[in-house]
């Protein structure tokens, strides 16, 4: 397969006008200019290495808890068009009974993921290891502290399944922190209201990463500063981002960009089933939530309750906002994560020998079409 005729951004600096080969599932060539080879003629579209999302529940009427292989197969197939081309699926709280039947299935898809369609790289568990005071849209009864058996038994329920897990840092001394990395899981400080102090115990540890920042944590307070501070403060922190314009304010998307910089930031969507679909009242878990345009709320008190935004939604808020240059962009929405995943390698940047992983956008960063693996998952 070879793209040509197009931008290309590449992790250190974009070409103006170039073309892409593609053999089997890698990257064989990048060339800059014209080239005689039959292939694609993008008419100068933008090729950017294809987008990561590390925390995601579902979408078009799917999500973890749907519970089944077919349905799992449906929200890869679908998001592809969202331009995510990798992604960590999210779990909510539920039952063990739940678990046991949800991560049955989750295992079967898991080992057989073969068609065009976004590649799913495993689970992100947020809960049941959260805290009560910051639990946000998660059922308060099930909720438990961080402890390793219980998420011994998750791993094996999983598969060995599991890639990042949402914590109460404060809520334990450490020690699940050594379990998760010692596991190779991203233990991801997030659902706290933990002091910074707490925060820089789990840091130092080698936790480095938390989830959708500013949302459900403890923040930046002049006498009491959090997990949200402790976040901004260190440049080896990822921070995941809902740029949808709901979850976090623009000034403060300008604020983060501005303490972090391009490079440790991750754009998320924490989207659930309802994304893609109708207004009206869905359930995220058992909890009955209700969507209005891109807004998802409880139906009880009107609380944000996971989102309704598509990926590339995402994408172009926060590139509106701040006007960086695309490269910049590419690492906010592949790189940075792939790094974190410990998947860059293989992915996340557009070199040759690399995965061809590749989404192409118009100029206004609408999805023309996903490339997963060297196999179009998406065409508009």
């Amino acid at each position: 397969m070879i793209l040509k005729n197009a931008r290309i951004i590449l992790e250190d600096k974009e070409i103006k006008n170039g073309w892409i080969e593609i053999e089997d599932k890698k990257i064989k060539n990048i060339g800059e200019g014209a080239t005689t080879l039959d292939g694609t003629d993008l008419n100068g579209k933008t090729i950017m290495p294809g987008f990561i999302e590390c925390h995601v529940h579902g979408g078009y009427g799917v999500d973890f808890e749907t519970g089944t292989v077919e349905g799992y197969k449906k929200f890869a197939k679908l998001v592809a068009q969202e331009g995510v081309t990798k992604y960590c699926q999210g779990s909510v709280t539920n039952s063990r009974e739940n678990n046991i039947k949800y991560f049955g299935a989750f295992k079967e898809f898991m080992a057989s993921q073969t068609e065009p369609a976004a590649i799913c790289l495993g689970c992100h568990l947020e809960g049941p290891f959260i805290s009560p005071e910051k639990k946000g849209a998660h059922e308060l009864e099930l909720l438990a502290k961080p402890n390793e058996k219980d998420m011994q038994e998750l791993i094996d329920l999983s598969g060995n399944n599991i890639r990042v897990v949402t914590y109460a840092n404060d809520l334990q001394d450490g020690s699940f922190t050594k379990f998760l990395l010692k596991n190779r899981i991203i233990p991801s400080m997030g659902h706290t209201p933990t002091s910074y102090d707490d925060a820089m115990r789990d840091y130092k540890l080698g936790a480095k990463h938390c989830t959708h920042l500013f949302n459900a944590m403890s923040g930046v307070d002049h006498r009491e500063p959090g997990l949200a501070t402790l976040a901004l403060d260190y440049d080896d922190f990822l921070v995941e981002v809902i740029s949808d314009g709901i979850h976090v304010a623009q000034p403060v998307l300008e604020l983060i960009y501005r303490a972090k910089g391009p490079k440790q930031i991750c754009i998320i969507t924490d989207a659930m089933n309802a994304k893609g679909m109708p207004d009206g009242e869905y359930k995220l878990g058992n909890l009955d939530v209700v969507k209005k345009g891109m807004r998802v709320a409880l139906k009880s008190s009107g609380m944000l309750a996971g989102a309704g935004a598509t990926y590339d939604h995402n994408v172009r808020i926060y590139h509106s906002l701040i006007g960086m240059s695309l490269v910049e962009l590419s690492w906010m929405t592949a790189t940075n994560i792939a790094h974190q995943l410990g998947i860059y390698e293989e992915t996340g940047s557009i070199e040759v020998n690399k995965l061809a992983d590749l989404v192409v956008v118009d100029d206004d960063l609408n999805i023309a079409m996903t490339i997963v693996e060297g196999q179009v998952a998406f065409q508009k």
